[in-house]
């Protein structure tokens, strides 16, 4: 790719991740030298940006993807049809497309778009504070310095991981749907605390902070999470009660259904 003195960055779908991306990378240092391209079915979501100095809002798929050095389509897999369609209809490539959508493997972006340069992410709700994990795969067309650059362009939103491509759909369930798991899982804890007779507002910083700080403990203390059980648990205690109801009831087993019935949906797309 020509070295330029400002990167235009196209993004197609300005929904959830695609606003992530677009406010994330536009607040970090280097947004100076960002110019955003943008498009979106409902214009009505975009129009906040249009007194923003380096945001432009395009016309089409065509517009952000022919002005851009990256071009991040941002889409449900449902919608992703036309999208490539009209990029297809450019007959050159116009630096790289990267994807955010799930399912949707690398070649089936190459084929579809008929464009060889083309890598696919898989980012996650907590890079809007710089906390996720965003998985990174490339095409073969994609040099070693385009990877440099990408991983730098991607940094503010948190740890880049390059993974092979038939990870994804594991990552896609643990990265991408795994805070929403979690979130049910946080749910529950704080219903559990209510239901006690725990003042909501009070429960849920209890049961937030009982989990940061557990969290924080294993990565300190480099042990498993049966490790830190036990290290609780009391014989005949209140701790290992409350996990024996966990196991009769089938809680473990329920998680890992819902995660092997997620990976399954992916896999689906």
């Amino acid at each position: 790719m020509e070295a330029t003195s400002v990167t235009k960055i196209g993004i197609i779908g300005v929904g959830n991740v695609g606003s992530m991306i677009l406010e994330v990378l536009s607040n970090s240092e280097h947004s100076g030298g960002y110019l955003f391209n943008i498009f979106n079915r409902s214009i009505d979501k975009i129009r906040k940006y249009e007194s923003s100095e380096n945001i432009k809002i395009c016309s089409g798929v065509q517009d952000v993807y022919s002005s851009s050095d990256f071009t991040f389509i941002c889409v449900k897999p449902q919608q992703s049809a036309p999208v490539f369609a009209e990029i297809r209809d450019v007959p050159q490539e116009h630096g790289i497309i990267v994807s955010t959508i799930a399912g949707k493997s690398l070649e089936e972006l190459m084929n579809a778009t008929e464009k060889v340069r083309v890598i696919r992410i898989m980012p996650t709700i907590t890079a809007k504070i710089s906390a996720g994990i965003t998985a990174v795969g490339y095409s073969h067309s994609i040099c070693e310095q385009e990877k440099k650059t990408f991983k730098k362009l991607l940094s503010p939103l948190g740890e880049i991981m390059d993974l092979e491509e038939e990870k994804f759909d594991a990552f896609t369930v643990f990265g991408s749907s795994g805070p929403a798991f979690v979130a049910f899982v946080l749910e529950s804890f704080i219903d559990g605390a209510i239901n006690i007779g725990v003042n909501p507002d009070y429960a849920r910083n209890i049961v937030l902070k009982t989990f940061e700080g557990s969290i924080n403990l294993l990565e300190h203390m480099s042990i498993e999470p049966s490790r830190l059980k036990y290290m609780v648990s009391s014989p005949g205690g209140v701790t290992i009660r409350g996990l024996y109801e966990l196991e009769k009831d089938g809680v473990k087993g329920a998680i890992m259904s819902a995660i092997y019935e997620a990976y399954l949906k992916s896999k689906q797309l």
